[in-house]
């Protein structure tokens, strides 16, 4: 059986394909359909494959180094130089998508330590069941909230990274 090669075809007929490629991706309506097309096309590793690329770009764009990237992630550095090259580009797809992971990162970082404060504390418990008693309290929690240190957040959504953590331990 032939192997399929997309240069092979005229220009018009790439563009064609490449354009409903992405007619097709812009066509899906909620994350579960996302997952389900994605799911479908390609396998485990190779979604796996896709998110390394996305997590070096956000190293990269947080300036971490070849060699920092490389030993968080073990990927060498080949792929490294792959993305920071498409960073460097005017239209870069990585640089909208790192923009919107870092802000998801920072907001289920923020859920998960709310959380895991009102889970610990009978205190946080009480202010949240006599909300109307605790209000000066609930305003005071609620704006130290709003302007606490996004930076050192910004710094742990960098590196909140199933694969980075997943290095880590394997060197220890």
């Amino acid at each position: 059986m032939p192997v399929f090669h997309l240069n092979s075809l005229p220009k018009q007929k790439r563009i064609q394909m490449i354009g409903e490629f992405y007619d097709t991706i812009d066509s899906l309506k909620n994350r579960n359909e996302i997952r389900f097309f994605f799911k479908d096309l390609l396998g485990a590793d190779e979604i796996a494959s896709l998110m390394r690329r996305i997590e070096i770009a956000v190293l990269l764009s947080a300036k971490f180094r070849y060699q920092e990237i490389s030993q968080l992630l073990g990927v060498g550095n080949d792929k490294i130089a792959k993305v920071h090259k498409c960073l460097q580009q005017d239209d870069s797809g990585y640089k909208i998508i790192v923009k919107r992971l870092i802000e998801n990162r920072k907001k289920r970082l923020k859920m998960m330590k709310k959380d895991f404060k009102e889970d610990m504390s009978p205190f946080v418990l009480a202010k949240k069941k006599y909300k109307g008693h605790f209000l000066l309290d609930n305003f005071l929690d609620a704006a130290i909230e709003k302007f606490s240190d996004d930076k050192k957040l910004e710094e742990e959504a960098l590196l909140f990274t199933p694969s980075a953590t997943f290095f880590r331990n394997e060197k220890e």
